[in-house]
């Protein structure tokens, strides 16, 4: 009798595994709530791999978003998921990542990114319009955000580099040189801080707030490297402060 049991225990175990194994992706997705901004379209394939057409965050539409799940991370009671997006030959963003799921806890390991700077430019408020050229590579080594309590910002160690920068406004092509700025947390809010050594003797904080707002502030202050062919944009940012610097905001 035991040993029909045991056989028994374990076909019902088995049973189930499979129903958790070809679980389709979308019946998983209906018992949750997307946060704001957040939608998507075009899922199919089960929790183990899954295929998303389409991904919109803040107004951002990310394409061909594929998942793995890791069958040994459950064991841990920390699902790890595998993430690609988009590609080389559509708009939008492309990029992996790696995402852990805990208890009250997301994280987000070797996230490497690129857009092209001319879509996130488009999104900005700019005194003057304008055109970017070039690629802006993101790359976050680790992210942890607390799930209980409104999403903040746990930990964030990355970087974001615009290299051989350039924009066209004012009917001509502007050479700006390169960018670099450092991912972090600063009070719970996602910051990112702009170095200041870069051509256009700017300096500039970016924020993401709780709902995807995102603001920003800083100065620039033109120096000798400054592009001359830029001079007579300044007019638009307003007057300069007594340190000659023009203020920035967003």
């Amino acid at each position: 009798m035991k040993k029909k049991f045991a056989i028994g225990g374990i076909f019902l175990i088995m049973y189930i595994g499979f129903l958790i194994a070809t679980l389709p992706t979308t019946f998983v997705l209906n018992q949750f709530s997307l946060p704001n901004k957040v939608s998507v379209s075009g899922v199919t394939g089960s929790i183990w791999s899954t295929n998303i057409a389409q991904v919109n965050v803040v107004g951002t539409s990310i394409q061909k978003v594929k998942s793995t799940l890791s069958f040994w991370s459950l064991f841990t009671l920390t699902p790890k998921i595998a993430i690609t997006f988009g590609d080389s030959f559509i708009a939008g963003p492309e990029g992996e990542f790696e995402l852990v799921l805990s208890s009250g806890k997301v994280e987000i390991n070797d996230l490497n990114v690129l857009v092209k700077a001319n879509e996130i430019a488009q999104q900005l408020t700019l005194p003057l319009p304008i055109s970017a050229q070039g690629n802006v590579e993101l790359t976050i080594l680790n992210a942890e955000m607390d799930l209980t309590n409104n999403n903040q910002c746990i930990v964030v160690k990355g970087n974001v580099n615009w290299s051989k920068a350039s924009v066209i406004a004012l009917e001509k092509n502007i050479k700006l040189g390169d960018f670099n700025a450092d991912i972090g947390c600063e009070s719970g809010v996602l910051a990112l801080i702009l170095s200041p050594k870069n051509d256009l003797g700017l300096t500039f904080n970016a924020y993401v707030r709780q709902g995807g707002r995102i603001s920003g502030n800083g100065f620039l202050k033109p120096g000798a490297k400054f592009p001359e062919t830029l001079n007579e944009a300044l007019p638009f940012l307003g007057r300069q402060d007594s340190q000659g610097r023009y203020r920035l905001s967003f």
